[in-house]
């Protein structure tokens, strides 16, 4: 299949993708970058080759959650220190 004829993944591509980015800003709201986990964990597993493009939007969505999400905790003291 062809890279034309290929299309994003709605959860893996562009949903985790956003609210990966929103929680670079917006990581002060624990949800934010939680979401960002589960809609990018849900994306990966769906995630078909021949059909699906942009697999790298969800490996920065998913890191950029986790990050943001480990910062959250230490802000908040969830974290031992």
């Amino acid at each position: 299949m062809s890279e034309i004829s290929r299309k994003n993944n709605g959860i893996c591509a562009t949903t985790g993708f956003v609210l990966g980015l929103i929680s670079v800003f917006l990581y002060m709201i624990g949800l934010i970058p939680i979401l960002a986990i589960v809609f990018k964990a849900v994306g990966l597993g769906t995630f078909k080759p021949n059909i699906h493009k942009n697999k790298w939007m969800a490996g920065v969505g998913l890191a950029l959650g986790i990050v943001y999400t480990i910062m959250y905790m230490q802000a908040y003291g969830h974290l031992g220190r």
